[in-house]
């Protein structure tokens, strides 16, 4: 071939690739339709690849730049994705025509490996439906309740860890002292708490982060979370292809260990009749059909309703440690963030705990906790001020937004709700990078728009943890400050 020839390859290929990598666009780029202008292959997400801009800022940047809109278009590499910005158009989406938008995207989970696309939030159509009604029990207050104690366990485990650092010389429990201070770096330290949480209530583990820092649980949950961005990002851009080579988000042996723990945990208590008050044996009583929900008037009789294997088992085991693992303990450091800068917060709070503690005879109970007004309005201002950055749904048959342009999305559109944008909004929190939380007392709570906050999701999609989610951090919380000098 002569170098004209390999020219014309070379630029038949380059037309050929500039097409596949715009042809998604064009639908959402039309006059009219207010969108990014978007890049070849790359879409919307040019800053974010480069590292110059967080995802969360860049769902922020979307939402401020279209605010009064009912709706933008953005594109996460070859995909467009619709942003909803009108709380009433939010509503009718997520609730009223639920139909239409079933599913999240799950493209990444179900390359991931099988165990992993079984988890409930990964589950579509009519498979998620059974197995949410079949896992709603597992959720409730009272269920919850159950397991205050192995939560209540580890914090006390944490706290008498950092009581023994006090006394003992410096460096020799592995943290710093400046003076009669410890010296912490909080996001750790929560990782390890979470881990332990979450190891004793969902797989029925008993670990020690801190006085055993590279037990194998612990450091099984690291290497999950250490897929590398560069995977991350081939997975988004051509999923279909990687999942034709086999290529996923997690090793073979994280699922494998997994699998392990949680098969070999059942079958030694149903060999030596344990029991134990944590998620695993919930899961255990549902996946013999009798957990029943007292909070539930729907009947779901078994002929018609798919009922859990092993593998579905391991699968919620697995899914709760991965949604509660990194949120749980970054949520907890900015709280911990907040209250350590504004002293006046930390002192009502500490007064609110302490007067707890007293009425309760120097013990909390789980109502105690749950009846601790100003906790949770510190809890619901963290939770408005780090939410996730949005929640996503994908289209299931052709629908239409009804808006000033009207947009027609097709099966597998898909479009997102910036939790995050929404919680920064002036407009329904007046000064909203300002940790207030006397936004949600009694008096302010009920103006809130509650379509504009939306820390757990909207809609049947709603976190079915929300209760557990919920219930970490204030128990962490008490246990520290109520042993803080002041």
């Amino acid at each position: 071939m002569t170098l004209f020839d390999w020219f014309l390859l070379l630029l038949c290929l380059g037309v050929v690739l500039y097409f596949w990598g715009t042809s998604t666009y064009r639908r959402f780029t039309k006059p009219g339709i207010p969108h990014d202008t978007p890049f070849p292959f790359i879409g919307s997400m040019g800053p974010t690849i480069l590292k110059r801009q967080l995802f969360t800022d860049m769902i922020l940047n979307m939402y401020n730049k279209y605010k009064g809109r009912p709706y933008a278009v953005m594109f996460i590499f070859r995909q467009p994705v619709t942003v909803i910005f009108d709380t009433e158009l939010i509503k009718t989406i997520a609730v009223k025509d639920f139909d239409y938008f079933p599913n999240r995207q799950t493209t990444l989970f179900e390359n991931a490996d099988p165990l992993f696309a079984k988890a409930l939030p990964n589950l579509k159509g009519r498979d998620w439906r059974d197995k949410r009604s079949i896992l709603s029990p597992v959720f409730t207050s009272s269920k919850m309740k159950t397991m205050f104690l192995l939560v209540s366990e580890c914090c006390q485990q944490f706290v008498n860890f950092l009581e023994e650092c006090l006394q003992n010389k410096p460096n020799e429990c592995g943290i710093q002292k400046d003076g009669d201070t410890l010296v912490l770096e909080l996001k750790n330290f929560f990782n390890r708490y979470a881990n332990d949480v979450i190891a004793t209530t969902a797989f029925g583990l008993g670990v020690d982060s801190l006085k055993q820092p590279k037990n194998e649980f612990f450091v099984m949950g690291q290497d999950t979370f250490n897929f590398g961005t560069f995977r991350i990002l081939l997975l988004l851009f051509i999923p279909k292809l990687l999942k034709v080579f086999g290529v996923s988000i997690f090793p073979n042996r994280i699922a494998d260990f997994f699998r392990s723990i949680v098969k070999d945990t059942i079958a030694t208590r149903e060999r030596e009749g344990i029991v134990r008050p944590d998620l695993l044996q919930l899961l255990m009583q549902t996946q013999k059909g009798n957990l029943e929900d007292e909070n539930s008037t729907e009947q779901h009789p078994k002929s018609q309703t798919k009922q859990l294997d092993d593998e579905d088992v391991v699968a919620q085991c697995v899914v709760f440690f991965v949604a509660g693992f990194d949120t749980a303990s970054t949520f907890m450091c900015f709280a911990c963030y907040h209250l350590a800068i504004d002293e006046e917060i930390q002192t009502r709070l500490q007064n609110e705990i302490d007067e707890t503690l007293r009425e309760g005879g120097g013990k909390f109970s789980y109502e105690a906790l749950n009846g601790m007004k100003y906790l949770d309005m510190v809890v619901s201002e963290t939770l408005r001020m780090y939410p996730p950055a949005a929640v996503d749904r994908v289209c299931a048959r052709k629908y239409t937004i009804k808006a000033d342009p009207p947009l027609d999305l097709m099966p597998e559109d898909s479009l997102i709700i910036p939790i995050f944008g929404l919680h920064r909004d002036p407009n329904y929190f007046p000064d909203p990078e300002r940790f207030d939380p006397e936004r949600f007392n009694d008096e302010n709570k009920h103006k809130i728009n509650p379509l504009a906050y939306l820390p757990f999701g909207i809609g049947p999609r709603i976190c079915i943890a929300v209760r557990n989610s919920s219930s970490r951090l204030p128990d962490v919380a008490w246990k520290l400050i109520s042993n803080s000098p002041g």
